[in-house]
C-alpha cells in the first residue's frame, strides 16, 4: 500500500483493481454491487455537490446513513471535497449533542435517514444524498497533508460528553498495513460483514482494510443482520467468504437463534479468519459457538480474538495467525490483587476466571500495563493497559483536558485494565467498571460471567 491520504486508498484501489466489487446485501437478500471504478466515480459526484453547496473545506461533517450503499460515496465524497467526515449512528439522541459539539455543521443524510436530520432545530443545514449526486462530478479530488484530520471517530462509549477521536491520514494509513499484514488480507480475500460503519470495526476493520487490500467486500444491514442473525451466515456461504468480523454479542445472539441443524446445511469451510471483539468476550459464549458451527465445516482456528479501540485507529493487538483460540485460566483472588496465577484442574472451581488472550501488538506498536501512578508492571501482573505506535490519534476534538488525560508521552492510557501473559495481551475489563471490596478488585465482565451461571439468573443477553 503506497498511498500518503486515506483519499488514495479508494483511488489506488480503483486503478489497480477496478472491476473489484462491493456487494451490498438487502434484508430480504437480494444483492446490488458496485465496481470500485463506479465507487469513485459516484464519491466524485458527491464532492462535487458537497463543493456546489458552499462548504468550507476542513469542516466536519456529520454522515448520517442507513444503508451502506448509501454512506460510501457520502464518506469517500466528503473525502474527495477536503472535508473531515463524520461517520454517526441514525440515532437522534447521539446526533445531536455531536452536532452541537462540532459547531452546527451541515449534515450529509441518506434518504432513509433526513427523519433524523429534521429532528435538529430549525435552521440546521442538511445535505441530502439524492440532491449532492444530481450535480457534476468535482473535477479533482482534494489532496490534503497526511498529518491533517481524516476523519472525526465519536468513541462508543455510552456515558459523559461525546468525544470524537480525532485520527490524522498518517494513523489511519498505519493502522490499515499493520491491519492488513496482522490478517494476511490479500485481494483474495471475500469480507461479509453485518457491523455498521459508525463503528471503527465495521469502518475501519470491513471497510477500509479490505479496500487497502482490494479484497471483494459482501455488505449485510445490520438491523438485517439483529433481526436475522442466520443471513449472516447463508451470505457467508453464499459468496464463498474468507474474512468475517462480529462481537460477543452476535455469537451470543448466534446461538439463540441459529440453531445446529442450519449450521449442517452450510457450508463455510471457506472462512479462515472471524475476528471476534468491540467488547468483553464470554469464554463460554466462545466455546459455545464453536460447538453450533463444527456441523458447518468452519475451521476450529477461524474465530480469533483481538483488541483495539478507536483511540488507537482500530486494531491494537491480534494473536498469530493458525491458532485455535482457548481460554486463558487464571485464579480470581490473586486477579484481584493484580497478580496473575494460572488456575489449574483440581483448584477451587470459585476460584476460576477465563480470559480470551488477544494476541500480540500489531507490527510497529508497543503495549505495557502500568500502576495507578503510571509506572510499567511486570509480566502477569494486572494493571492499566497502555498502547504506543504510529496509529495512535491525535485526541479528542475540542477537548483538551480529556486529551491531557489520555494521551501522554506518546502512549495512550486505553481506560482498560489487563495483563501481559509472555508477551500476549490478555484484557480483564474497563477501569471504571470494578468494585473495590477489603483490598480486592472485581472486574464487571467476570462478576457477569458468574451470575450468567447460576441457576434461577436471567442472561443479561436474552431480553
Amino acid at each position: 500500500m503506497n498511498t500518503a491520504t486515506l483519499l488514495d486508498v479508494l483511488l489506488d484501489a480503483a486503478r489497480q483493481s477496478p472491476d473489484q466489487l462491493i456487494v451490498h446485501v438487502r434484508g430480504d437478500g437480494g444483492e446490488t454491487a458496485v465496481t470500485f471504478r463506479e465507487l469513485v466515480a459516484e464519491s466524485l459526484r458527491v464532492a462535487g455537490g458537497l463543493r456546489a453547496a458552499g462548504v468550507a473545506p476542513g469542516t466536519c461533517v456529520p454522515v448520517l446513513a442507513e444503508h451502506s450503499a448509501d454512506f460510501q460515496p457520502m464518506f469517500w465524497g466528503a473525502l474527495a471535497a477536503g472535508l473531515v467526515p463524520v461517520p454517526l449512528a441514525p440515532d437522534p439522541r447521539r446526533v445531536r449533542p455531536v452536532w452541537e459539539h462540532l459547531g452546527r455543521p451541515p449534515v450529509v443524510v441518506d434518504t432513509a435517514c433526513a427523519p433524523v436530520a429534521a429532528e435538529l432545530p430549525d435552521g440546521a443545514g442538511v445535505l441530502r444524498l439524492d440532491v449532492l449526486r444530481e450535480g457534476p462530478p468535482a473535477a479533482s479530488p482534494a489532496t490534503p497533508d497526511p498529518d491533517a484530520l481524516a476523519f472525526l471517530q465519536f468513541s462508543s462509549g455510552s456515558t459523559g460528553a461525546p468525544k470524537g477521536v480525532e485520527l490524522t491520514h498518517r494513523a489511519v494509513l498505519a493502522n490499515l498495513r499493520q491491519l492488513t499484514e496482522a490478517s494476511a488480507l490479500t485481494e483474495r480475500d471475500v469480507v461479509v460483514s453485518w457491523m455498521p460503519y459508525f463503528h471503527d470495526m465495521g469502518l475501519i476493520g470491513t471497510h477500509l482494510a479490505p479496500l487497502a487490500a482490494r479484497a471483494r467486500q459482501v455488505k449485510i444491514g445490520p438491523l438485517s443482520f439483529a433481526k436475522n442473525p442466520r443471513l449472516w451466515f447463508d451470505v457467508a456461504a453464499a459468496h464463498r467468504g474468507t474474512v468475517l468480523s462480529a462481537a460477543n454479542f452476535a455469537l451470543a445472539l448466534t446461538l439463540r437463534r441459529v440453531p445446529e441443524e442450519v449450521f449442517a446445511a452450510l457450508d463455510l469451510s471457506a472462512v479462515r479468519l472471524i475476528t471476534v471483539g468491540a467488547e468483553p468476550i464470554s469464554a463460554t459464549v466462545w466455546r459455545d459457538f464453536a460447538a453450533r458451527t463444527r456441523a458447518s465445516g468452519l475451521d476450529p482456528r477461524a474465530a480469533t480474538p483481538v483488541y483495539g479501540l478507536a483511540e488507537a485507529t482500530l486494531a491494537v493487538a491480534f494473536p498469530p495467525l493458525g491458532e485455535t483460540a482457548v481460554p486463558v485460566a487464571v485464579r480470581r483472588s490473586a486477579l484481584g490483587r493484580g497478580r496473575v496465577v494460572e488456575w489449574e484442574p483440581g483448584d477451587d472451581p470459585a476460584e476460576l476466571v477465563e480470559l480470551m488472550d488477544v494476541g500480540v501488538p500489531v507490527p510497529g506498536s508497543s503495549v505495557r500495563i502500568t500502576d495507578g501512578a503510571g509506572r510499567p508492571l511486570g509480566d502477569r501482573r494486572a494493571g492499566h493497559i497502555e498502547v504506543s505506535g504510529p496509529q495512535i490519534a491525535r485526541g479528542y476534538h475540542g477537548l483538551p483536558d480529556a486529551t491531557a488525560r489520555s494521551f501522554t508521552d506518546g502512549w495512550l492510557r486505553t481506560g482498560d485494565l489487563g495483563f501481559l501473559r509472555d508477551g500476549r495481551l490478555c484484557v480483564s475489563g474497563r477501569s471504571k467498571d470494578v468494585l473495590f471490596v477489603n483490598g480486592r478488585t472485581f472486574h464487571a465482565p467476570d462478576l457477569e460471567e458468574v451470575a450468567s451461571g447460576t441457576p434461577g439468573v436471567p442472561d443479561a443477553t436474552s431480553s
